[in-house]
This record gives C-alpha cells, structure tokens and sequence, in this order.
C-alpha cells in the first residue's frame, strides 16, 4: 500500500509539472501612443491705458471692451484715448487651457515715492478654464481682454503712473 500511494503521489508531480516544462517562455505585445502639440504662447496686443486723469475722490474705469467711466470728483480728458489690454493665447486647437491674470499697482514714476502707488483692480474676460478655438492639429486661440478700476483721492500726488501685470495661460 505504500508503494501505491508512493507512486501515486511521484504520477502526481509528474502530471501537474509536465505542462509547466512544455511552456519555456511567454510574451505579448502594447501599443505606444504620443500626441504632440504647438506649445501654449501668450502676445501681448496692447496696453491697459487710463489716459489723463485730473485727481478727485472718485474712481476711473477702463472696461474690457476700452470704455472709460470716472466716478466722483474725477475727470478724464478727453484729448487722450483709454484702452483695454489686450492678450492672445495661442496653441493647440480645441485644447483647453487655464488663463489668469496677476496683480496690478501703479507706481508713480514721476516722485519715485513708494506711498504714491495706486493699486489697480483688473477685470477680464476668458479666465479660468477655457477652450482654444480650432480642431486638433490645427492652431487655436483665444482673446483675453483686461481692464481695471482706479482709485483716486483729492491728494493722489500728481504724476506719470505706470506698472505691469502678467497674464498665465497654461494646458490643462
């Protein structure tokens, strides 16, 4: 009896290793994919002008669209032209991307003091998470435009004010 369990337990290893040493190797295969795209480009268009302001408690406004309002003792002259700025992101067509835009205080450049900074509020269209027009594999874009709201006082030192603010685009 324990030669028949014996061999009944060799038969076994025999039979279940037998399919293991047919099978010396396996393989299979995956597919590698890439897709390239034009790389995300921001051009400045244009300025964020204010034009000439004579000071007073009030604010000025230059909306998106380059129109400019003035509020309280302030008064905008009508021998300069306001604008918008204006900002072209460029790129891969139908990709969406993510615009922001940074902060603005204008230093006075003419006293040099750093008290004489007005900040500047911005506001502007196409931020967030926006699609670039176009398909894939043709050029996209997209126009941001940036206005802003002044704050003026009856002692803003008078002078040349100017400053810069930047506007991010990047893929999603």
């Amino acid at each position: 009896m324990k030669r028949t369990i014996g061999a009944f337990a060799a038969l076994s290893l025999v039979a279940f290793a037998a399919p293991a040493l047919a099978q010396s190797s396996a393989s299979n295969t995956a597919n590698a994919t890439a897709l390239i795209i034009r790389p995300i480009t921001v051009s400045n268009g244009g300025t964020l002008a204010f034009g000439t302001l004579v000071r007073g408690a009030g604010t000025a406004v230059v909306s998106t669209a380059g129109v400019r309002t003035v509020t309280g003792a302030v008064v905008a002259l009508a021998s300069t032209t306001p604008s918008a700025a204006s900002f072209t992101v460029g790129g891969e067509g139908g990709q969406l991307v993510t615009v922001s835009v940074g902060a603005l205080t204008l230093a006075n450049l003419t006293s040099g003091s750093p008290s004489d900074n007005l900040p500047v509020t911005l506001a502007a269209t196409n931020t967030g998470s926006q699609t670039l027009s176009g398909a894939l594999n043709t050029a996209g874009s997209l126009t941001v435009a940036v206005g802003g709201t002044v704050i003026l006082t009856a002692t803003t030192t008078p002078g040349a004010y100017s400053g810069s603010f930047t506007v991010t685009a990047a893929y999603q």
